[in-house]
């Protein structure tokens, strides 16, 4: 039997037909690899979020998105002072970075404050806030304050900040009760260590201390550092994400992923009577940088701002 023929306008429908149907598949293939790559995206910055997540003492690292600064400020932003409500009496490392001397902020006419210079106010901060692990009874974290200060992400992933911040960045305001020593040593900074500090007088940028009369009033300030480590510079004080430590755990298309902390402050309260802390809050802006390759490099800058505070309980 023979083939049946096609007449000129069969096959040019025939043809019109099949090219539709491959532009067709072209969108959703392509609609398709978009979606793909978004859920690849936004996967690996939840992983690491939720990684980021264990290493900040099990909070969610988060922050409403009426937080996200309309202007996408940088997020090393020289101009704003964490010190600048910190009165006269605050005093500052050398450029050097050597510590400061105990007569320069002095006046030669004056008797000599005591906790009038960075090696001595770290003195008394690194004893007074080594005490609460082995001593406290009690330690509650009052709150969390997650805020985002910079989200820059590639164009297919700008739809799906919205829920990215609202989903993953919220504020921890139920407080939360450490009631053993356990739970104290594991949870309270620096988590699971026997210190809460470190610190040297090299690693602070300003520090002062204040006498309200009862208590000491201690606000120090830590040098800017990129990818810090725990134990040292601004991990002696604070919960750091170990950049080296994340990138061993994170998937493979993560290429890179970097921080950067600045302006990081610690403020806390010291009983002049016993010298134990019995407030205190933890302030630490930080900048991430990550490269994903999967379809292509992409590259997520995230800026955020994690404060907690504490009331600490000896009885």
């Amino acid at each position: 039997m023979s083939k049946k023929q096609i007449t000129p306008e069969e096959y040019k429908a025939k043809l019109e037909i099949k090219k539709a149907k491959s532009e067709h598949f072209s969108k959703i293939f392509l609609g398709s690899i978009a979606v793909f790559l978004s859920c690849v995206m936004v996967f690996s910055m939840v992983s690491i979020s939720y990684t980021i997540m264990a290493g900040m003492n099990k909070g969610s690292v988060t922050s409403s998105g009426n937080n996200v600064q309309e202007n996408n400020q940088a997020v090393e932003n020289e101009q704003d002072d964490p010190t600048a409500d910190w009165g006269e009496d605050v005093v500052g490392n050398d450029p050097a970075g050597e510590n400061t001397d105990e007569n320069e902020n002095n006046n030669a006419n004056e008797e000599k404050k005591p906790y009038s210079t960075i090696p001595e106010i770290v003195e008394l901060f690194n004893t007074a806030v080594n005490r609460v692990k082995p001593e406290a009874t009690k330690v509650i974290k009052n709150y969390e304050k997650r805020t985002v200060n910079k989200l820059e992400l590639p164009s297919a992933l700008e739809s799906m900040s919205d829920t990215f911040i609202n989903d993953v960045m919220k504020d921890d305001t139920e407080p939360i009760v450490y009631a053993t020593k356990q739970e104290i040593r594991d949870n309270y900074i620096v988590p699971n260590q026997d210190y809460s500090s470190k610190l040297k007088a090299s690693d602070v940028e300003k520090a002062v201390c204040k006498d309200n009369g009862k208590e000491y009033e201690v606000y120090i300030l830590v040098k800017s550092e990129k990818n810090p480590s725990a134990g040292s510079g601004v991990g002696a004080v604070f919960d750091v994400i170990e950049s080296n430590e994340l990138s061993e755990k994170a998937p493979a298309f993560l290429k890179e992923f970097s921080t950067e902390y600045y302006n990081c402050v610690v403020k806390v309260n010291i009983d002049k009577e016993t010298g134990r802390v019995t407030h205190a809050n933890y302030s630490t802006p930080l900048s991430m940088n990550i490269v994903v390759n999967m379809l292509g490099t992409h590259s997520v800058a995230v800026g955020v701002t994690f404060e907690k505070d504490y009331t600490i309980y000896y009885e």
